[in-house]
């Protein structure tokens, strides 16, 4: 049973190059190494016990705690997640989007451990790394902490550098999955992102932002179809080179799980 809530969602496993030159080792490669590291521990005395899973979606327009980082138009996604009976996870998602008239793609690597309590519910810990492949100066790393339930999820992130800029952030999120019909349920989030940093950066708010989500999830098989009202707080602090839209939007998804 899967016990983590991704981010993303929070990719792709993605092949590793070999550098050509010797490069200076910077904290934000030191926390991908570490994620990488993370990610190997499921692999030793748990080969045989891995849960492999995933979907791809098609979602009308992405939205980022509350702002839209890029354009309107939909956003193709990809979601991959290796699970063991140990408890280790690792992941990645991607996901379509343009910067401007830059196109190109959202990734984001995630590993952690979730542990199921008596009670029924989960914790875990984990820590994700970001990358914008048109705008590398906005990639960053985020840890996290959450417990889950049968239909409540909350996690709380720590970015010591988000979006790239010295600032340091927390962002706290609550979710909500509760069945109204056999076939329709009803799914709210609700967030708040809090600026720890004196000084205000591009995306990034002087003190907090919130956003909220409100809509119905329809399962069909495989397949799920969402349809919701999303919500930011429009303090006029936009991310940096990308298109302003309204604070207020619909979204709709269809989802494939496999």
């Amino acid at each position: 049973m899967r016990h983590h809530f991704p981010p993303a969602p929070p990719i792709q496993l993605r092949p590793r190059t070999v550098a050509k030159r010797r490069r200076s080792v910077t904290p934000s490669l030191r926390a991908f190494v570490l994620l990488g590291l993370l990610g190997q521990l499921p692999l030793h005395g748990a080969m045989a016990q891995v849960d492999v899973s995933g979907s791809v979606a098609l979602q009308s327009a992405y939205r980022y705690r509350g702002q839209s980082p890029g354009d309107s138009g939909p956003a193709p996604q990809l979601t991959l997640n290796l699970d063991t009976a140990g408890g280790w996870y690792l992941g990645g998602f991607a996901s379509g989007l343009t910067i401007g008239e830059r196109k190109g793609y959202k990734l984001q690597s995630y590993a952690g451990f979730a542990q199921r309590l008596p009670s029924g519910w989960s914790w875990e810990l984990g820590c994700s790394h970001t990358s914008y492949t048109q705008l590398h100066m906005n990639d960053f790393q985020e840890c996290y902490g959450g417990l889950s339930g049968e239909r409540v999820s909350g996690r709380l992130y720590y970015a010591p550098r988000y979006l790239g800029y010295d600032a340091h952030t927390l962002y706290g999120e609550v979710n909500l999955f509760y069945p109204l019909h056999p076939s329709v349920n009803l799914i709210a989030h609700a967030g708040l992102l809090h600026n720890l940093s004196k000084g205000i950066w591009p995306g990034i708010p002087a003190a907090s932002r919130y956003d909220a989500r409100l809509g119905v999830s329809v399962p069909l098989g495989d397949w799920t179809l969402q349809l919701a009202r999303e919500q930011g707080q429009d303090d006029g602090i936009r991310y940096n080179s990308y298109p302003v839209h309204p604070s207020k939007s619909w979204s709709m998804s269809a989802t494939y799980a496999f």
